[in-house]
């Protein structure tokens, strides 16, 4: 008896461990991405092995040294840059990581180089020690969100030309090893986001609105339990797909000055409206996303076969949370836009949008919210089949995204999106799927 007892356990036991390696098995091999397979490898993700933990993403293009002259002038064009900002696993001071992209004559790419990283600073000096999270720059500005708050940086001296020079000027030194210490770039100002700043994109074609501004998104991060958003921010769409999180719109300010720190147009900025406590950047527009965002990307696409009422306009959300599989999540930014799918933000929520620690300071003393009830909120509606236009299933922990020009072309030339993956980083090695060590780009396209 006592050993059918035992037989039957050792059989129980084996059971169990051949189920346990089964599910291990498939949960590391068993999936295999088919529509990853669509998307190529560009260049290298820095500094997993110092303990970066990629976050954001944005590109830009600058001057490039490419070559110097028998007379010693240096030869320069046009390139793109690609800056990943990053938090460190030992608590260091975070990061921004900058590579280049290289290209021919003819605009085409040839390749990618690393030109190194700068760390970031505060305000008084000390290092920013946050967890840093979407970042965006359209050159003279650099934005990156932390927790509520965006933080701003502008060229610390004319010397730079603009904050994007002196970023990739520093981080040239600190790969060369030529200064004595770390080259930081310093944040100049910040303001409150009205949400948890997990991500956020410089968006410059105009196409699609009858603004002639460029546009700043900022978007928060919602997951049920432990990443929460504000109620009023957790709405069902038209269709019926509860949504739970914000981005925000603003628009830049081409014409700012010392007068204006965040680079952005300013809540009664053209009444310079002395009773406000801070005249902050102005939410021109409220969307209304799903849950798990981490990173936002617009695609304008020539010539696609598709019904779509501007085949050009494509937004691309990156959602995901821990080991399950990414997804690329693809609207018709047209029909998002459009008055048809909007509504005025205090007939959701009952009550006027508020801004976070803003006041009108009244002439008896008494200090009243800053309230704007014109806001309207769009919805990425999940449930609008027309809206909703793809979903890509990619590997776990997709991060920021970004799209890129070459240099001199037209913005409505943009097609390719670059998609940073975190699972790279040493604090994940050993619970990841697969360890995406590089940044991938892809073209995405109607279903």
């Amino acid at each position: 008896m006592k050993r059918k007892k035992l037989f039957i356990s050792l059989t129980a036991v084996c059971a169990v461990l051949v189920f346990l390696g089964i599910f291990v098995l498939m949960w590391y091999v068993g999936d295999s991405y088919k529509d990853f397979k669509k998307f190529s490898k560009e260049f290298a993700i820095e500094g997993l092995d110092d303990g970066a933990v990629p976050q954001g993403m944005t590109a830009y293009p600058s001057n490039y040294v490419y070559d110097v002259d028998e007379t010693g002038k240096e030869k320069v064009k046009p390139q793109q840059y690609f800056l990943v900002s990053s938090y460190m696993s030992d608590g260091s001071a975070s990061r921004i990581y900058v590579t280049v992209q290289l290209t021919d004559d003819k605009n085409k790419v040839t390749g990618y180089r690393y030109i190194g990283f700068v760390t970031l600073e505060n305000e008084d000096g000390t290092p920013h020690l946050g967890h840093v999270g979407g970042i965006a720059t359209n050159g003279a500005f650099l934005w990156v969100g932390h927790d509520d708050n965006v933080l701003v940086a502008t060229a610390s001296s004319k010397d730079y030309e603009n904050i994007l020079r002196e970023i990739i000027l520093k981080a040239q030194i600190n790969l060369s090893g030529e200064a004595e210490e770390i080259q930081s770039v310093k944040f100049t100002s910040s303001f409150k986001a009205n949400c948890n700043a997990s991500f956020m994109v410089y968006f410059d074609d105009a196409r699609y609105t009858d603004i002639t501004y460029d546009r700043l998104y900022v978007g928060e991060f919602y997951r049920k339990g432990n990443y929460e958003t504000d109620k009023s921010h957790r709405i069902e769409t038209p269709n019926g797909y509860k949504n739970t999180a914000f981005m925000y719109e603003y628009n830049v300010d081409k014409k700012a000055s010392s007068e204006n720190p965040y680079g952005l147009t300013r809540i009664d900025q053209d009444e310079k409206d002395k009773t406000l406590s801070d005249n902050v950047p102005k939410i021109q527009k409220i969307f209304s996303i799903p849950e798990k965002i981490q990173g936002v990307a617009f695609s304008g696409r020539k010539g696609s076969n598709t019904t779509s009422s501007d085949p050009e306009s494509m937004v691309v959300l990156s959602q995901s949370y821990g080991l399950a599989n990414s997804h690329l999540l693809c609207f018709d930014w047209k029909l998002a836009t459009e008055s048809a799918n909007r509504e005025l933000y205090r007939s959701i929520a009952g009550e006027s949008f508020a801004y976070k620690d803003v006041y009108r300071n009244r002439s008896n003393g008494d200090k009243t919210p800053y309230t704007d009830s014109g806001v309207y909120v769009y919805y990425l509606d999940k449930n609008n089949e027309k809206m909703f236009v793809n979903d890509y299933s990619v590997p776990s922990m997709s991060e920021g995204m970004c799209t890129a020009t070459r240099a001199g072309a037209n913005a409505a030339a943009i097609t390719d999106v670059y998609v940073l993956f975190e699972s790279g980083s040493k604090k994940y090695n050993f619970f990841t799927r697969e360890s995406i060590k590089d940044v991938f780009r892809f073209v995405p396209t109607f279903r």
